[in-house]
């Protein structure tokens, strides 16, 4: 067995195995759809589902196996979805730090531009465009946490959502699902980091019961009560300077230089303290804003509040992952249920390629993966795209699909008994 057969049968095993997990106290049915799903999304590199039939490599007519792949999307029972989530989950709580729980809620979108029959589509705003177009498309509410050791965004909620489908409610209760999901994950130790779209009372309303802490960046128009008089926000950074230095390294070449600076501040509708830290240096026209109630007594502190905002750029490489490796925008299932099916196959892959980068340095199958994606990068603060190529390249050396690695019962036919007259 030569060195390419090795690494491919190591990566069979290695997705056998997670899938084996996942599926437990599931039919042999639905365990072998979810092994298929998994291998292809892996090979393939893509949504399609041409591209993960293929990737399938089976000895029938391709049409036939994206006929099964599909049906089997649009027919998912609630109770397989529910057990494969809480399956997922438990893999997911294996691999955290449950006592320092970090929390990174967004919401991105998924651009449809050119479609114009698939159910309920919606008008979003292209957040990748430059000028922020309005298009067809559908939103998208995302909860990741970081992993133990290499602090890797994993998805604990991924809910794919048109605000003109029948059953929807409002963005807030994506919102408040999304909280939830980290709370079956951390209970209430754990802290949320939430970008300018969550700057809502509800949200600090919720946040602020328990033990659950926050850091939220602030919009520029947010008025808070500094001293029991009201001021903008954005006036009284103007007026503030930085006397804390931290440096940021964004690239392995790249040190940048920012400064800090913090206040006492009350919210108007609760009368509750809390703190206000303010970041210069990132933007030339506005300093970042960020409201929390972690507490604060020394600079160390303060620049505890700035890193863990900071590092909420981790969900947005785990949104770029899902689009760019994924080809996740370009589905072609026509349902929003199929949609959310395909999106939680692709959600619990992207999940278990976190867990393999948790353990890059102890696992040995994660450094020939690394070492099969031939980047340019030696490090990665987020290693999803690199190990999502790594594997692809090293699935392409298989000569068969996963069908041998499936315990599929084959019936014999018996012959009719016949009587010799």
């Amino acid at each position: 067995m030569n060195y390419f057969t090795m690494n491919t049968y190591e990566m069979k095993r290695e997705i056998y195995k997670f899938s084996q997990k996942i599926t437990n106290n599931l039919n042999k049915s639905t365990s072998k759809f979810v092994l298929d799903m998994q291998y292809g999304l892996a090979k393939g590199g893509s949504c399609l589902i041409s591209e993960i039939a293929r990737a399938l490599d089976e000895e029938i007519k391709i049409g036939y196996t994206i006929e099964r792949l599909c049906d089997n999307l649009a027919k998912m029972y609630q109770e397989e979805k529910e057990q494969i989530w809480t399956n997922y989950i438990e893999e997911v709580k294996r691999n955290i730090d449950k006592d320092n729980v970090i929390a990174l809620l967004d919401d991105s979108d998924i651009n449809k531009e050119h479609s114009k029959k698939l159910e309920d589509l919606d008008r979003v705003i292209d957040a990748s465009s430059q000028d922020k177009k309005i298009v067809n498309g559908y939103h998208i509410c995302e909860a990741v946490v970081l992993t133990k050791n290499e602090k890797q965004p994993i998805s604990v909620y991924s809910k794919i959502y048109s605000c003109k489908s029948k059953d929807f409610k409002s963005k807030n209760e994506y919102t408040l699902e999304s909280i939830k999901a980290v709370e079956e994950v951390a209970s209430d130790k754990f802290t949320g980091i939430f970008d300018r779209g969550y700057d809502d009372n509800k949200i600090y309303a919720y946040m602020s019961k328990g033990n659950r802490k926050f850091v939220v960046r602030l919009n520029d128009n947010r008025t808070l009560l500094f001293k029991g008089k009201k001021k903008n926000v954005e006036e009284v950074a103007k007026r503030r300077k930085g006397k804390i230095t931290m440096k940021l390294l964004f690239d392995e070449n790249e040190e940048t230089e920012v400064m800090l600076s913090y206040t006492k501040a009350t919210l108007p509708y609760n009368k509750k303290e809390y703190t206000l830290v303010i970041v210069y240096g990132l933007s030339e026209e506005h300093p970042m804003k960020l409201l929390t109630n972690i507490e604060i007594n020394t600079k160390e502190d303060v620049i505890k509040v700035a890193r863990l905002y900071l590092s909420r750029w981790k969900i947005e490489e785990h949104f770029r992952g899902k689009k760019q490796e994924y080809d996740f925008e370009n589905m072609r299932v026509r349902t929003l249920e199929s949609m959310n099916n395909l999106n939680m196959m692709l959600t619990i892959h992207l999940g278990h390629i976190a867990i393999l980068a948790d353990k890059i340095n102890k696992k040995l199958l994660t450094i020939k993966i690394i070492y099969a994606s031939k980047s340019l990068k030696e490090k990665a603060i987020v290693w999803l795209g690199q190990i999502a190529k790594g594997i692809k390249k090293i699935l392409e050396s298989a000569h068969e699909g996963i069908k041998s690695w499936q315990n599929i019962e084959i019936k014999v036919h018996e012959k009719q008994l016949q009587l010799k007259l």
